[in-house]
């Protein structure tokens, strides 16, 4: 097999989790889904001293935005990303007040 430099994310390179910056190992890409938002299968490897579990329970989808190349980027990226503001519920008025 030739040798070729292809670009991340390709099935098989391993990559970091936005928000939690889990390892993951990309099994695949899915083809773009209803909203138009390509996604991959991986597989969730463990950290070190993390005992690795050799079943399918471990795979999941996730959107390649999600998936970045270190786990630096995905820290980063983390911190980038806009939250929705929390708002209070209304109080209700009390009966008889």
């Amino acid at each position: 097999m030739l040798a070729t430099v292809t670009e991340f994310p390709h099935p098989g390179s391993r990559g970091y989790v936005l928000g939690t910056c889990d390892p993951v190992t990309i099994i695949r890409h899915n083809a773009p889904g209803a909203d138009g938002t390509p996604t991959a299968l991986v597989r969730r490897d463990p950290r070190s001293g993390e005992l690795r579990n050799r079943d399918a329970s471990g795979n999941t989808t996730l959107p390649l935005a999600e998936i970045f190349e270190t786990e630096a980027e995905a820290f980063d990226a983390s911190l980038n990303t806009k939250r929705a503001a929390r708002t209070r519920k209304p109080r209700r008025a009390r009966a008889g007040a």
